[in-house]
């Protein structure tokens, strides 16, 4: 029971570093640029959800594949696992961003239709998705570790990208260098650069670790 709580509790702590993380969103693009750039997180928000999850399902539903083999001592299949599940989403991830990039206005203009709003998202939405692609090596790093067990990590990774890297950066990247509005919408490509490669490298170190035993 308590193994099943603590892998539980990364969902729980997925959910909950999510709502900070809006929250100082919310705060900081009120301070910086009124009501327009809340509505404009609001719908990057909403394209975010829709383009991840497929990558959410595809790294939930490897789990159990890469549980499986593991305690079956089929070590070969879970690096195949690993590897196949890293390699989907990041290509996923990748066309979805270069999409966005030559359509943006189309997939704004499915949840808002005002002229000033989508103008002033168009350079908000590239900001934001500039490093889209490196978010699915958190997802696949995470789910590994619950995959195999080790809800520390799992947990810790979650934290750190939420808590200690995005929410900082949401605060100090406004008055740095002019930057203002643009501060904040940077702070979650930031985060996914550093975050993502932080939890795939460990993932990586961890899991060739246990393999080898």
């Amino acid at each position: 029971v308590g193994k099943i709580v603590c892998l539980g509790f990364y969902g729980f702590i997925m959910a909950i570093t999510n709502s900070a993380v809006q929250i100082a969103n919310d705060t900081s693009l009120q301070f910086y640029g009124g009501d327009i750039y809340v509505g404009i997180m609001t719908v990057i928000n909403s394209i975010r959800e829709i383009i991840t999850l497929p990558v959410s399902g595809f790294t939930n539903a490897t789990q159990p594949v890469i549980s499986y083999n593991y305690g079956a001592h089929e070590y070969g299949r879970v690096r195949t696992s690993i590897k196949f599940m890293s390699v989907v989403c990041v290509v996923y991830t990748f066309i979805a961003w270069g999409i966005l990039n030559v359509f943006p206005e189309f997939f704004i203009k499915i949840f808002n239709r005002n002229p000033e709003l989508i103008e002033k998202a168009l350079p908000a939405l590239r900001i934001y998705f500039l490093g889209f692609f490196m978010m699915p090596l958190q997802f696949a790093g995470q789910s590994t570790f619950v995959a195999l067990g080790k809800s520390r990590q799992a947990v810790f990774f979650s934290l750190l990208r939420k808590v200690i890297i995005v929410i900082p950066l949401i605060i100090i990247l406004p008055k740095m260098f002019g930057l203002g509005i643009n501060g904040v919408f940077l702070a979650e490509p930031i985060s996914n650069f550093i975050g993502g490669i932080a939890c795939y490298t460990t993932m990586i170190i961890t899991v060739r670790k246990d393999l080898k035993k």
